[in-house]
Order: structure tokens, then sequence, then C-alpha cells
């Protein structure tokens, strides 16, 4: 193709699919804070496996996802959707108040890594025993999930993950992403 047949195309006016779809920045935020809502609006539990059995007998095991971790996911999609948005604001209010709820977590995480390291050091020797052959390993830096500690920690990012979201919705409103309908009788 040469190059003066090349067109641009605005990005506010891209027509996707076909199927009347229209990429938008602002639609974008949309699909990822109403993903949030979505995934936050549920109980928030630990992922699992369910055992069924197959009609030849058979057992299958059949992984239900975290709902916690789908949430945190579907937040940190939308900080990277809005990313742009995070550092145009004017008032930098969004920054600012994101990076002190990460930062308050992060002091968080390093409580419960002390706890957990806390537990192992004085956990009597068979007792470390067992675990190292359960396959337990104490990790600097990590929680592990043997530890109620993980599920503490990510319960609390939850709660953050949640803050973090109403800073987004915020944010929003100060880019005027929210447009008035008016429906006349």
């Amino acid at each position: 193709m040469p190059d003066d047949d090349l067109e641009i195309i605005d990005p506010e006016g891209y027509r996707g699919s076909g199927k009347g779809e229209i990429f938008s920045h602002s639609q974008l935020i949309m699909m990822a804070l109403k993903k949030c809502i979505e995934n936050g609006s549920i109980e928030m539990r630990e992922g699992y496996y369910n055992k069924k059995m197959d009609k030849y007998g058979n057992t299958i095991e059949i992984y239900v996802p975290d709902t916690r971790l789908t949430f945190i996911e579907s937040v940190e999609s939308a900080i990277m959707i809005m990313a742009d948005d995070i550092e145009d604001d004017k008032e930098n209010k969004a920054e600012i108040n994101i990076k002190e709820i990460l930062t308050e977590l992060s002091t968080e995480k390093e409580k419960y890594q002390n706890l957990e390291k806390a537990e192992w050091t004085n956990a009597r020797d068979d007792l470390k025993q067992q675990w190292y052959n359960k396959g337990r390993r104490l990790i600097p830096g990590v929680l592990t999930q043997f530890f109620p500690y993980y599920n503490y920690y990510i319960m609390d990012k939850v709660v953050a993950y949640r803050k973090i979201v109403a800073e987004l919705t915020k944010l929003t409103k100060r880019c005027d992403y929210y447009r008035e309908e008016f429906i006349e009788a």
C-alpha cells in the first residue's frame, strides 16, 4: 500500500467492530469502572476447588476463582486505563490520594510479613520440619498462603482498592466524563 493511501483516523470517532461500538477513552473508563463495580459487588471470598464426577466416574477438579483477586485486578486495570487522567489531574488529588492509600497498604503488608516471620521463627523445630515437608517455606518479602496473614492482607487490599475506586470516580467527575441527559416530555 503506498504511503499516500494512509488515512489517519480520529480515535474519538473510530467505529470498532462494525457493530456500532464507538471507541473512546471515556468508554474505556466507563467499562473499566463498571467491571470494578461488578467485581466489587459480590461476596469477597477465597478461591477454591470443586470436585465433580463426570459421566464416566472420573473426578474433575474445577477451580472457582478468588473473587477478591478478581476485584483487585479489575481496579488495577482501571488505574492502568486512567493513567493519563491521573497524571493530567490539575488538582493532583487522585495521584496523591492513591499513593497514600498504597503506602498505608504497604505498611500493613510489612506488618503481616513481620508477624509471619515471628511465627516461623518461634515455631518448634518439628513443626517447621512438617511445614518444610509440605513445601511451605518462609520467603522474605512474600506472604505465604498457609499462614492467615496472607488472607488478612488480601482483605486489607480489597478495602484499600475500594478507596482507590472512589478516587477514580471523583477523578472522572473532575475530568467531566459525566454527561447530563436531557429528556423531553
